[in-house]
């Protein structure tokens, strides 16, 4: 190959490679939210406090632990969870969050929830861990061990 064919051909990859990249990106940026307005669809937004009224007031879970936890999930997705149920599943219905294979073990919400409430989480705790009732139960078990 011959210097000008080099030149020509790294001229064309880099050229091509930052429109593929930014064609890539945009397609997944998309599928994504397409997923989260599936998943949230019909749902109505609730504030904080609504949130925590009729997910987990009757289970005694003080308010600040749902309050921040739901703001840990938040930043760490990156996704408006005024939608979001206890029932939603990081495993199943919200699995899009993260990369493929990757458990929410991987990220940063494990470490950011151990961060703010000053509690250690397991291996097999974040393998319990499936759906925002799993975290938040979870946690305050954690918090109220730590009390002890």
């Amino acid at each position: 190959m011959s210097r000008l064919e080099a030149l020509i051909l790294l001229i064309v990859i880099v050229g091509i490679v930052p429109v593929a990249v930014t064609l890539f990106m945009t397609h997944e940026w998309r599928e994504r939210k397409r997923n989260i307005r599936n998943v949230f669809a019909g749902r109505e937004p609730l504030v904080e406090d609504a949130f925590y009224e009729k997910y987990f007031q009757s289970r005694r879970v003080p308010a600040n632990v749902v309050i921040k936890i739901r703001r840990i999930l938040q930043d760490e997705t990156g996704v408006d969870m005024s939608r979001l149920s206890d029932k939603d599943d990081f495993t199943g219905n919200l699995a899009f969050l993260f990369p493929p294979d990757d458990g929410l073990d991987s990220v940063e919400i494990i470490m950011r929830i151990e961060e703010e409430f000053g509690i250690k989480i397991s291996d097999d705790d974040t393998g319990r861990m499936r759906t925002v009732e799993d975290i938040v139960m979870i946690t305050w078990h954690k918090i109220r061990q730590r009390e002890v």
